[in-house]
């Protein structure tokens, strides 16, 4: 698939839409880590499109607008529910999602996940993303993997998918032994500089399995530091206590189950020799491609659109995980 530009993919909608509604919000205030600040920003400096985002209370913004203009776009992002309380929310969505496109509305959806990661009510999600992939008059990917896998999960006509690849991280080159020393007085650790640190980074969530990683470590005696960073997902506490559990009892283990300031982001990975990732399932990943921002050795499945990556070493089971790692401490003492 060709790739294309935000503009592009606007523009081929008709060239008298140049109100653009996005949801969720839009989080300017976090320039270098907000994906949806990253994917708008060549938008945003232009004059060419009003883009405003809105919340799940805003929703009702996007239906007046096309009720009175005929001249807008909705760029949908994540229609899904995690926990009761947006569950109670989704008619609400829904019938604003309805009423806009009866009224005329463009809608652009971007598929982010095949499934949700909570795995809850798949059944209703199947059929929520089915019946908006069928009136979205653009579906936005960010792979040519994802685009195969969403096309025969949704039966998607190929006309309507759009490629855009996921906006890059901005990056900040920090010597590693100063970045060590940073995390070290910040959150009183005791990272050994002569030893390889691994990074596990983002949101803590079952689907990632952290907590068989470091299991995976431990068993097998892997001589590496492991920092774990990431504000802990809805419904993810139990998950959240485990993983304090096991890096309690482990010196080697560094655990930040929080939300990272931006200031911070440079340090956690210019301290890191390597990158993990244990994913069960995803699409695509902000965290991988933070990692490949900053350059970073990637330890992640042979799944998905992980496979198209040139940074990545890509293992199917944990023998291959196990070596994939071994190797990784090896090439640190020997470089």
């Amino acid at each position: 698939m060709e790739k294309q530009s935000l503009s592009d993919i606007y523009s081929s909608l008709g060239s008298q839409y140049s109100y653009v509604f996005v949801v969720p919000k839009i989080r300017s205030d976090y320039p270098i880590s907000d994906y949806l600040y990253l994917l708008y920003k060549p938008l945003l400096a232009e004059a060419k499109y009003n883009i405003e985002s809105v919340s799940v209370f805003g929703h009702y913004k996007f239906v007046f607008k096309a009720l009175f203009s005929k001249k807008v776009i909705l760029h949908y992002h994540w229609l899904e529910f995690q926990d009761t309380k947006s569950l109670i929310g989704m008619p609400w969505k829904l019938l604003c999602i309805y009423f806009f496109k009866l009224f005329g509305g463009k809608i652009v959806w971007t598929i982010h996940n095949l499934e949700p990661h909570s795995r809850k009510l798949l059944k209703l999600h199947l059929r929520l993303h089915a019946r908006m992939a069928k009136i979205a008059d653009k579906v936005h990917i960010h792979s040519e993997t994802a685009a195969n896998l969403v096309q025969e999960k949704f039966s998607i006509a190929k006309e309507k998918l759009c490629l855009l690849p996921h906006p890059e991280f901005p990056s900040q080159v920090i010597e590693r032994e100063q970045s060590i020393r940073y995390l070290n007085d910040e959150f009183r650790w005791s990272l050994n500089p002569s030893r390889p640190i691994a990074l596990i980074w983002g949101n803590i969530a079952e689907y990632k399995k952290i907590d068989e990683l470091l299991e995976i470590i431990e068993k097998h005696r892997l001589d590496v530091q492991v920092i774990i960073s990431g504000p802990i997902k809805k419904g993810q506490l139990l998950l959240a206590e485990k993983l304090t559990i096991i890096a309690d009892r482990n010196p080697d283990f560094y655990l930040r189950s929080e939300f990272i300031q931006e200031k911070h982001i440079p340090y956690f990975f210019c301290a890191t020799d390597f990158c993990l990732f244990n994913f069960d399932q995803i699409l695509t990943s902000g965290s991988v491609e933070m990692a490949i921002s900053y350059k970073k050795d990637i330890i992640a499945p042979r799944f998905g659109a992980l496979t198209e990556l040139d940074e990545a070493f890509l293992f199917s089971n944990e023998k291959e995980l196990v070596t994939l790692i071994r190797s990784s401490i090896f090439t640190f003492h020997n470089e």
